[in-house]
């Protein structure tokens, strides 16, 4: 051990992995990795995966800083996990096997670092890290020097490298000059600069998890839902990890705004639609090609977007997850579900506005619409029926279906009589409530026998068949019953009698023509006469029982007709003669008629222009 510090002379760099280090000593004393690190008691895996014990072991015997080497190591912490700082990775997410290089950070090393040239060069442990493609010192692309994966030489750095260092300006050629993406340099902060990061969606997901969804994302983005990942390169993975952070970056508002724009690109083709149509790759890659929980906010984000904006509810899942809700339907989801024929479906709907006529022109399963807002309208449709079959329905006999529905006691969910649909659409829970309402409070049985049906009684009661429905939805009569032979309307039973007492309309405020007849002592062609001459004022009012018009005469003014006017007759009566023994003798005195009513050629008298002396002159004739 003694030996082993008189003659190891190489010095830690920033960032230099524990795997570079100890190969750059090693060969100081011409050794390989494995062997220097079994020299000193441990073996060269446990480096490899960052064990502590094997990092303090060999930051002892080289007199470095442990807390730097052990900054810079890979730390195995599960079956293909590992933590680089406090940062978790997976084995798919390093570059191990392949060794990558800046080719300009090499020829520095070389030119401006002391020691024997072979030792100079020192592998970055930031190289490993899959997702990190270009230096960020440089702003030039890595370049991959060596793929050897034989286990006597993997890892060892210094071994490795020198074949490459006689060709760097080579190498330094090919390596393409570039800024870091935005994704690389939001890896780099994250890794080296934790405490400065500001909170975004993206530090939801373990390291890896953030890099490689930024790649899936971009390349859905910028190469289709389709693309072969066996057939990008790695300075393709590079633009579309850029790609795909401007868009995870942006937070969840971000990310959505790109499954919308693959909605709208999905919305031109026929194909059957589905998240794994619509999202393809990214999908297939979240549900299918790994279960790691790692990914589960992008997975939640992608869910709670497919139900927002896609016609998925219960029965469906999405990344193998029931869906517990639905937010949307699709024309042909509902027409499924509440068992409606499509074609009508599609009438109803553009009826109720639920849809509107623009979008006629797509298949059912693009037709969509609010789940929540329609579903009482939804509903309504199985089952919905025109008036004539709401009629038979509820059995109500012609025409007291539209009675019915003209007085409001039945309204369509949908009205028709337009372009978009011809026919009233009632719905059969509307019909049930109805016919529970008129037959609440009715007993089973008629138990007087006295009790009659809806238009039987109305007819008895000489009223409109509406009117005892009214009464009864008011619950304004106390005799009803049911008929148990029969359904529905037909079935309820009223006492005419009692009807009559609530339709009776208010009395009349005079007297009737044949009232006004017997007063008068003459015909009723007499009496209608009288009033359409305007001789006697006459009214009009609702009979009280039948509610016809009836006309009627005030008694005051019939008793001040009778008063002043008398017809020939009535004075022939009162002088004790006859009618044609007093007309002459009125005419001889010169007395004309005050009117003479020309439809039944009687003459009327003004009683004031009659001399005191008639009655005695018709005494000496008498």
């Amino acid at each position: 051990m003694n030996y082993i510090h008189s003659k190891i002379s190489a010095t830690l760099r920033d960032g230099e992995s524990p795997m570079s280090f100890s190969s750059r000593a090693g060969q100081l004393l011409g050794r390989t990795a494995r062997d220097f690190c079994l020299d000193m008691g441990f073996s060269f895996q446990a480096l490899v995966d960052g064990d502590r014990g094997a990092l303090g072991r060999i930051a002892a015997c080289c007199r470095v800083d442990l807390r730097r080497l052990s900054d810079a190591a890979i730390v195995k912490v599960g079956d293909r996990r590992y933590r680089i700082r406090q940062q978790e990775v997976v084995r798919d997410s390093l570059a191990r096997s392949s060794m990558r290089v800046c080719p300009v950070c090499l020829h520095e090393d070389l030119e401006f670092l002391d020691g024997p040239r072979d030792v100079r060069p020192f592998g970055r442990t930031l190289w490993q890290i899959g997702s990190i493609r270009t230096c960020p010192r440089h702003n030039a692309a890595l370049v991959q020097v060596v793929e050897d994966d034989n286990p006597h030489r993997v890892h060892d750095f210094a071994l490795l490298i020198k074949p490459s260092l006689d060709a760097l300006p080579e190498l330094i050629r090919a390596s393409k000059e570039r800024p870091l993406s935005g994704l690389e340099t939001y890896l780099c902060e994250r890794l080296l600069h934790p405490e400065q990061l500001q909170p975004r969606w993206l530090n939801r997901l373990p390291f890896y998890a953030a890099a490689r969804a930024c790649e899936m994302l971009g390349a859905v983005a910028s190469r289709g839902i389709r693309f072969y990942a066996n057939s990008l390169t790695e300075d393709d993975w590079h633009a579309c990890g850029g790609r795909g952070y401007e868009i995870a970056g942006s937070g969840e508002d971000g990310i959505r705004s790109l499954l919308s724009d693959l909605q709208d690109s999905f919305r031109a083709t026929k194909h059957d639609w589905g998240p794994r149509s619509i999202f393809g790759r990214l999908y297939e890659w979240l549900a299918h090609e790994n279960s790691d929980e790692a990914y589960d906010p992008l997975r939640s984000l992608i869910t709670r977007h497919v139900t927002d904006t896609m016609p998925v509810g219960p029965g469906d899942e999405i990344f193998g997850k029931p869906v517990e809700f639905r937010t949307l339907h699709s024309l042909h989801s509902a027409s499924l579900e509440f068992g409606a024929h499509p074609k009508r479906l599609r009438k109803l709907l553009l009826a109720a506005d639920v849809i509107k006529a623009d979008c006629l022109d797509r298949s059912d399963d693009r037709i969509l619409f609010e789940a929540e807002s329609a579903q009482p309208f939804l509903e309504r449709i199985e089952g919905a029926m025109s008036l004539k079959e709401a009629g038979k329905y509820i059995n109500a006999p012609r025409p007291h279906e539209r009675l019915l529905f003209e007085a409001g006691f039945i309204q369509p969910f949908i009205k028709g009589g337009t372009d978009r649909l011809k026919n009233h659409a009632f719905a059969k829970q509307d019909l049930d409530a109805f016919l529970a309402r008129l037959l609440d409070g009715s007993l089973e049985r008629d138990q007087g026998g006295r009790l009659l049906p809806i238009p039987d009684a109305a007819r008895r009661a000489n009223c409109a068949a509406m009117e005892i429905v009214r009464l009864l939805l008011d619950g304004s009569l106390e005799s009803v019953a049911r008929r148990p032979d029969v359904s529905g309307y037909l079935s309820v039973l009223v006492d005419p009698v009692e009807v009559g007492g609530h339709v009776r309309g208010p009395e009349l405020h005079g007297l009737t023509l044949r009232s006004v007849e017997k007063l008068l002592r003459t015909s009723s062609a007499t009496v209608k006469a009288l009033i359409k001459g305007n001789h006697l004022p006459s009214g009009e009012m609702l009979n009280p029982v039948n509610r016809c018009p009836q006309t009627y005469v005030r008694e005051d003014a019939l008793k001040d007709f009778m008063e002043r006017f008398a017809s020939i007759d009535v004075l022939a009566r009162e002088l004790g003669t006859r009618g044609h023994l007093l007309r002459p003798r009125l005419d001889a005195m010169t007395i004309d008629p005050a009117f003479v009513l020309s439809d039944v050629n009687v003459p009327f008298y003004d009683r004031r222009t009659l001399p005191r002396t008639l009655s005695e002159t018709n005494a000496s004739h008498t």
